[in-house]
């Protein structure tokens, strides 16, 4: 069918399988009161159950349309950047297919942009999604809350404020910006994006309203940490290492090295349980060094040490030791981080 009348609001969503979970996030968007939407489903290479559900949904409502991803690499990177591409929306949101979103969460997040034309995006807080239904209590895997002073130095430090779909951004912004995903990255895709975003000097603000957006939380949330010692997804977080360091650099200076070396030491302490060895510990301690000589030869050393205490005292203690300071200040962040966001949650609730 030929779409002719402009949407206010592109959705732009990637799909691959998980049939049950795209029908509920289908579901959601449609019981929203807010109509003036389209929304892109793009498939990644689904079954054909998958395929022949998201072609029901186009068939009762003309706003769904979806896309075939043509084009490569394969993954959910190279379908958003199809979604944006296709956008004719004033604004545009990126939802994930598997997650669920509340009646109001359009309509809320529409009027609040329109009513702030000196806004590139707009961040609000999410709940979590799981088999008990919606969860707007914030916790762990809660994010849309201002709980940094500072949110380059959080993402930098891999202290995830927001992620993509927390926002609903102006589209004619991220054009204008450049800001496009990554396909060369397999994880953090989403840090990476809004990392473009602040470093393009688009404005935003958070949304002090109850949470609209439910994250799946199921086990199997964390499987890409089973992945995350291949050879593909190595290079991948190599090349965000790089990336990172020369993008701030190249905006601030050296002024957040410390905190791209502690993103650097939260990958690392979460992924040598995962098999990561000691050449590649020390391939990221050369790519830290390429842009920041002392924090370079810092992490090296510590590995260095960690291998040292592992012949005496075995691998486990060793890497409690070495990571001890981080450890202690992993610890202070996140209780910071779970209290700041009680408190705003308590206060957009009163």
């Amino acid at each position: 069918m030929i779409r002719t009348i402009n949407p206010t609001l592109s959705i732009v969503m990637p799909v691959f399988n998980h049939t049950a979970d795209v029908a509920i996030m289908l579901d959601s968007i449609l019981a929203n009161s807010f109509d003036s939407w389209e929304l892109l489903a793009v498939d990644d290479g689904s079954e054909a159950d998958t395929l022949e559900l998201l072609r029901r949904y186009k068939a009762a409502d003309d706003r769904v349309h979806v896309i075939q991803r043509q084009e490569q690499p394969k993954g959910a990177q190279t379908c958003r950047n199809i979604g944006l591409r296709e956008a004719r929306g004033e604004y545009i949101a990126f939802l994930d297919s598997d997650d669920y979103i509340t009646p109001s969460c359009l309509q809320t997040r529409v009027d609040t942009i329109a009513s702030r034309p000196d806004l590139d995006f707009v961040v609000f807080p999410s709940g979590i999604y799981g088999s008990h239904g919606f969860d707007a209590t914030p916790g762990a895997y809660t994010f849309g809350y201002k709980v940094h002073r500072d949110d380059l130095w959080a993402f930098a430090s891999r202290n995830l404020p927001f992620i993509v779909w927390n926002n609903i951004y102006r589209t004619s912004a991220l054009r204008s910006g450049g800001v496009q995903w990554d396909t060369a990255l397999l994880s953090l895709q989403d840090s990476d994006f809004n990392l473009q975003c602040l470093l393009a000097g688009l404005s935003y603000t958070y949304a002090s309203v109850p949470p609209d957006y439910g994250y799946r939380v199921e086990a199997g949330t964390e499987t890409i940490s089973k992945k995350i010692n291949s050879k593909e997804h190595f290079a991948s977080q190599l090349h965000l290492v790089d990336k990172c360091f020369t993008t701030i650099q190249a905006a601030r200076g050296h002024q957040y090295d410390h905190a791209l070396y502690y993103g650097c030491t939260k990958y690392y302490m979460r992924y040598i349980q995962h098999g990561m060895t000691h050449t590649e510990a020390l391939q990221v301690a050369s790519a830290i060094g390429r842009h920041t000589a002392l924090w370079g030869h810092i992490f090296a050393w510590r590995e260095y040490a960690r291998q040292l205490l592992a012949r005496i005292i075995g691998k486990r203690i060793a890497t409690k030791i070495v990571l001890l300071p981080f450890l202690i200040k992993r610890k202070m962040i996140c209780w910071r981080t779970e209290h700041n966001k009680s408190r705003i949650y308590r206060y957009i609730n009163r």
